[in-house]
């Protein structure tokens, strides 16, 4: 059952570390040559942009926050459309840029990460006055991405916080000492890969029955929702009371790219969650979600025809 519309909060997505992505298509990759570029396209991205794109890709209202270097604004202010509203704070300093190399030769991709900005103290009250401001109850608030050197190692923890107070929902996916300060302060729902939470609690995890009581000791603390994705694996859902795992079949052999599938696949669960779906909807609709992005170049984004397409692909077994 869907809430009433009056009931539905905003969906909001934070990335405090921004990035450029610079996908390049080249025909072999060799030592002391100049390799002319078949193709190049450059996103204004971060996990949370990437997150906004596909709640847009499902025809709902989304709102990105977060920092961008002073001269990349007009990039990322260009996100504005009918479903997407910007309202990012510059800072001092480039935003980074991650360059793919797509090699179609042995259909391998190379990836490439620069530094960018670092942040200061003002710069952080500034961006968390900013999302204090817009809260409203029943808000669903998307913390995505990795932290900005000069950021605290407990700004997600803070924030969190924040829209418990607000009456909000929180939804955090990061890794390392981000996700790990951020869990302290209990989100309501965390989208590790295995090996983020294999980081998180310290070993490795064999196989499903080891996940499945990895994440029980994370819902015990007070998380409400573990997503686990393992790639073409599918994915390991745990809560209080349930524990499932889920995959899709007979996928089309096709596929453009991984970049942005799991930012899609948050951006699933936020609407789902927004709209009060049912567990087996919302494990579907996330699902198909980063399924439908694999056929997109542009990180988070996807045809909404697809993803529909791909719901009735999906397999679910209790765990």
């Amino acid at each position: 059952m869907h809430k009433n519309d009056s009931d539905k909060g905003k969906i909001i997505t934070i990335t405090v570390n921004t990035a450029l992505d610079l996908y390049i298509e080249i025909e072999g990759l060799a030592h002391n040559d100049n390799i002319v570029a078949q193709s190049n396209t450059e996103f204004a991205c971060g996990k949370g942009v990437n997150v906004a794109r596909g709640v847009a890709s499902l025809s709902i209202a989304v709102t990105c926050l977060g920092f961008v270097g002073q001269q990349s604004l007009p990039t990322f202010e260009a996100l504005d459309s009918e479903f997407i509203q910007t309202d990012f704070t510059a800072v001092e300093g480039k935003t980074r840029t991650n360059i793919t190399l797509f090699d179609r030769t042995d259909n391998r991709e190379t990836h490439i990460r620069t530094k960018g900005y670092t942040v200061n103290a003002e710069d952080c009250r500034h961006l968390k006055d900013k999302l204090a401001a817009l809260l409203t109850p029943n808000d669903i608030v998307v913390l995505s991405g990795s932290l900005p050197p000069g950021m605290a190692p407990d700004w997600y923890a803070e924030m969190i916080e924040l829209c418990r107070g607000k009456r909000a929902t929180a939804l955090l996916d990061s890794s390392g000492n981000a996700m790990n300060n951020g869990l302290a302060a209990k989100p309501y729902l965390i989208k590790p890969n295995q090996q983020e939470l294999e980081q998180i609690v310290g070993a490795p995890l064999k196989n499903e029955a080891e996940i499945v009581s990895a994440a029980r000791g994370l819902v015990e603390q007070g998380i409400h929702w573990i997503y686990v994705s393992r790639g073409a694996q599918g994915v390991v859902v745990v809560g209080r009371r349930v524990a499932m795992a889920a995959n899709i079949v007979d996928t089309p052999s096709r596929i453009l790219t991984h970049i942005g599938c799991g930012d899609a696949m948050v951006a699933g669960l936020a609407v789902a969650t927004r709209n009060g779906e049912s567990l087996e909807n919302t494990v579907k609709t996330s699902i198909a979600c980063g399924v439908a992005n694999l056929y997109s170049r542009e990180p988070g984004k996807f045809e909404q025809k697809l993803q529909q397409e791909m719901m009735s692909k999906i397999a679910i077994r209790s765990l």
